[in-house]
């Protein structure tokens, strides 16, 4: 994408078009105006006019058959009728003739003429006598001929162009009574004035006028269709005789609808006898004569290429979800051809819009790309190519063409889901920003699908490939395109997906009945189901007792047990409301009622984001009006059957949706924490959990960050609990009961958080077996007949935290051991010596005197000042507790700790490069680490 040039780099409109001052009458030729010397410059003046006229193969064909036949040449068709679908159509053919043979000299300059004569077979363009029949400039009424003639029928008209006041005086009593001609007559009058071109246009609306008018023989429309019939007749009788005629526009225009239905067919039964088909502009014979009308160059061929293969390379990416046609060289040439336009665009324009009633093919479509270009040349376009979303809907002269056939009742869907500064589409696109802002991805294929709308067809729309093809181009992945696509068909009030078709109606689709219906909710609807989802994503789960709806102190209990308090909607963290939540936290945390708390360590409090909670909200609005909505039967009845599964379908959807949006709603932590300071006391912490994963729950993300961040332990080291960062055994104090100590992880921020009292009871029974304390049970931990537990096994049974039981350090633990009687020594009978000797006399310590026995390893005399710990093979979900046991003890007692990892993963299905790059690289460059990746 980054190496298309815009269009705009390449092509060059004209000057009047870029700049929007063309007159909209370029576009509206009328060969009845020519005829009288009026209408605009470029029709009315026949060297302009053919320097401004592409020639076509069937307008060449067409044009070489007439000149022949004007030269004299019997054996060319005499009788033409033109058939035309869209751009520089049956007019414009009409005034080529009109202008090439009636003003020969004015034009043999021109390259039109030059390269026309050229294929004559007298060499040089023949002069003739034009007739014009405009059917829409002549009345049915007596009508005054310049040189005061008066005529009354479409005979009158044909014998006064031909030769003035001497030829209508030939047909003036049939002309004066209304009355039909002979083919022998009309042949003596064109013989007379031979060589003669009689160019015939809308004649059905001069019949639907001619109905009105009562004669001897019924109507003048039916006078009308007889001297036709006549004339169609008599031209291949004469030599130097040519006609061509445009029975009408299209049996679809306006003109069709006439009291005589059967009025086209007539007509063209009778013109049909001897008629040879005219089709000017044919198929992609249009692109060439839009560059014509709109452009001054469409650039260089290379650049032109160059985009067409691009969007080639493109649609074969996208795969099958397009149709082969897409995928195919030549629909690479047709990008080349349609240059700057995507032939998806003039498709529409040829078989959708063209075959409509209000739309007038040539007028209309190019009405339409003109304001286009006008308006995307104005906002400096910078696209490739003009797609159908690129079609500015919001330009008045293009909206003014959309709404002359589709009708004023769809202003408000474009209003509200397109056009508008507040419309869905442009909203959509403002929200995600990036390349779906900058290419407008949002508002395209709003317009696309619109555009696909309007057709002849009983189904209308875009499907799913014209909606990419539509606002895709290089550079937009399909992933992103469908789910933009599907986001703003869950908004859009008028767009609705039907069929496997996405179309615009006038009538209010799923979305819009939702909304309305939501203005209806109460908020004690919204608080039933936010109390609902909360409770399924808020469970108490161990280590937790969990509290909703926290909103004074007194509805969290002060127990030495942890407790999760999940505060009320109202007291949220953003703009405006950070510190009241906060001071409300405090509150919470520290007293409970008029007391102060105890167990202010055992309590944290999680707060939602307000912006967050505002979505999970709208979503609890939403889904209870969808619920209203599934529960009006007589409302579900209006609905088809596609639109009520939807219904049923979003309701899942949301249901599904809103726990989730609480998850994510419920990401601010607030504990209590020391003040770090120097000021004494606590502070309120407030810590953001960030983004949530699928299936989390708020209960598992406050324990997760905890664990992680070692402020929840399931487990502690027995020296930890004589550190001086836990300060439970002060210096100069030799022991502390144990049930103080467990007050204190539940009473004091400065401590860890532990799971539960199993945990201390863990970290007692392994700190006495490593010989790292020692429990002591009686009236004192000194008392003489206090029981010592140093060095051997304690069951957690015997682990009960009350008042009598003490941890000792390990020195004072031997101190006092030492000094204790050893009990008298069993005869050998009672207890024998392990491999055949004595046992030593009991020290407490469990050492033997035994000189043959194993000794027991020496503790290390003194504290070393370095030391290496090497760990190998060290599974993944071990890591962590690798860190807990052999990396922050040392940190807690003040070391300086260096790590250096070497981390082998190994996975044969491969490493993806997203968790490589943007998971792994990624975190290590955010939090400062050196690293080098080998990857094989």
């Amino acid at each position: 994408m980054a190496l298309l040039k815009s269009w705009l780099d390449v092509a060059k409109p004209h000057q009047d078009i870029a700049d929007g001052s063309f007159d909209e009458s370029l576009f509206a030729a009328d060969l009845g105006l020519v005829a009288r010397g009026k209408g605009p410059e470029d029709y009315r003046d026949p060297a302009l006019f053919a320097s401004k006229t592409f020639l076509t193969a069937n307008l060449r064909e067409a044009l070489v058959e007439i000149g022949n036949r004007l030269a004299g040449d019997i054996s060319a068709t005499s009788v033409h009728r033109m058939q035309t679908e869209f751009g520089g159509g049956k007019t414009h053919t009409l005034l080529a003739a009109y202008h090439l043979f009636g003003s020969p000299d004015e034009v043999a300059h021109t390259k039109l003429a030059r390269d026309l004569a050229k294929l004559l077979k007298g060499g040089a363009l023949p002069k003739a006598k034009v007739v014009v029949l405009d059917g829409a400039a002549m009345r049915v009424d007596p009508e005054p001929m310049p040189d005061g003639t008066v005529v009354h029928t479409f005979l009158g008209h044909l014998a006064w162009q031909l030769g003035g006041p001497d030829g209508y005086a030939i047909v003036q009593s049939q002309d004066e009574g209304r009355r039909g001609t002979s083919t022998a007559q009309l042949v003596d009058l064109m013989e007379r004035y031979a060589p003669c071109l009689i160019l015939m246009d809308e004649t059905l609306e001069y019949l639907s006028k001619a109905l009105a008018v009562r004669t001897h023989e019924g109507s003048l429309a039916a006078t009308t269709l007889t001297v036709i019939k006549e004339l169609v007749t008599a031209v291949p009788s004469v030599a130097g005789a040519c006609l061509l005629a445009t029975l009408t526009a299209s049996n679809r225009e306006d003109y069709a609808s006439v009291a005589d239905e059967d009025m086209q067919d007539r007509l063209s039964r009778v013109v049909g006898r001897t008629e040879s088909i005219v089709t000017p502009v044919e198929g992609d014979d249009i692109f060439p004569i839009l560059h014509t009308r709109l452009f001054e160059t469409v650039g260089d061929p290379k650049a032109r290429r160059a985009v067409a293969d691009a969007y080639g390379a493109y649609y074969v990416q996208l795969g099958d979800v397009l149709p082969a046609t897409f995928r195919d060289g030549g629909y690479r040439d047709r990008i080349e051809a349609a240059y700057p336009f995507h032939p998806e665009l003039i498709d529409i324009l040829t078989n959708r819009w063209g075959s409509l009633s209000g739309f007038q093919r040539t007028r209309g479509a190019l009405r339409t790309l003109a304001h286009t270009v006008k308006s995307l040349t104005q906002a400096q376009h910078q696209a490739p190519l003009i797609h159908p979303g690129d079609v500015p809907l919001h330009d008045a002269g293009v909206r003014a063409e959309v709404i002359r056939f589709a009708g004023e009742s769809y202003k408000a869907a474009l209003n509200a889901d397109i056009i508008r500064n507040d419309s869905h589409a442009v909203q959509e696109d403002q929200r995600r920003g990036g390349e779906v802002s900058s290419n407008r991805l949002t508002v395209g294929l709003a317009t696309t699908a619109f555009l696909n709308s309007f057709g002849p067809e009983r189904v209308v729309g875009a499907s799913a490939h014209q909606m990419l093809v539509g606002a895709g181009r290089p550079g937009l992945s399909r992933g992103i395109i469908e789910d933009v696509r599907d986001a703003f068909k869950n908004a859009a009030w008028y767009m609705r997906y039907e069929g496997g078709r996405y179309r615009f109606t006038t009538e209010p689709n799923l979305n819009k009945v939702i909304v309305e219906r939501e203005g209806a909710i109460a908020e004690e609807s919204i608080t039933e189901l936010l109390n609902t989802a909360l409770a399924a994503v808020a469970p108490g789960r161990r280590p937790w007792r969990v509290e909703l709806h926290v909103d004074d102190s007194t509805a969290v209990p002060d127990e030495s047990r942890l407790v999760l308090g999940v505060l009320d909607y109202r007291h949220v963290i953003g703009v405006g409301a950070t510190d009241a939540t906060r001071d409300h936290a405090r509150t919470v945390l520290t007293r409970r009622g008029p007391s102060g708390r105890t167990n202010k360590n055992a309590i944290v409090l999680i707060a939602a984001d307000d912006g967050a909670l505002s979505k999970a909200r709208a979503t609890a609005r939403r889904l209870a009006a969808m619920s209203d909505l599934k529960d009006d039967k007589h409302r579900l009845k209006r609905f088809n059957e596609e639109q009520r599964e939807d219904l049923f379908a979003r309701i899942t959807s949301h249901e599904s949706r809103l726990p989730a949006q609480l998850v994510m709603a419920y990401r601010h932590l607030l504990v209590l924490e020391s003040d770090t300071n120097g000021n004494g006391g606590t502070v309120v912490d407030l810590i953001d959990l960030g983004p949530a994963k699928v299936n989390d729950t708020i209960t598992g993300r406050v324990t997760d960050h905890l664990q992680s961040t070692d402020q929840l332990l399931d487990a502690l080291a027995p020296a930890a609990v004589l550190s001086a960062r836990f300060d439970l055994l002060p210096a100069g104090q030799d022991a502390v009961e144990i049930a103080h100590l467990l007050n204190a992880f539940h009473r004091y921020p400065r401590l860890p958080k532990i799971a539960s009292a199993e945990v201390l009871r863990n970290c007692l029974i392994n700190g006495v077996q490593q010989k790292v304390f020692a429990l002591a049970s009686g009236s004192a931990w000194d008392a003489s007949d206090s029981v010592i537990r140093f060095g051997t096994s304690v069951e957690s049974g015997e682990i009960e935290f009350q008042e009598g039981t003490w941890l000792v350090r390990a020195a004072a633990a031997q101190d006092l051991l030492s000094h204790r009687v050893p009990e008298p020594e069993k005869p050998s009978h009672e207890r024998p010596a392990p491999g055949g000797g004595e046992q030593s006399p009991g020290t407490g310590d469990g050492s033997t005197g035994d000189p043959g026995a194993k000794p027991t390893p020496p503790a290390i005399p003194s504290s070393p000042t370095h030391l290496t710990v090497r760990v190998s093979g060290v599974p993944a979900d071990k890591a962590r507790d690798v860190l807990k046991v052999a990396v922050l003890p040392f940190a807690a007692d003040g070391a300086h700790v260096a790590i250096d990892f070497t981390i082998t993963a190994d996975a044969e299905s491969g490493i993806p490069s997203q968790t490589l790059d943007l998971v792994v690289k990624e975190g290590l460059r955010q939090i400062g680490v050196e690293h080098d990746v080998t990857a094989e």
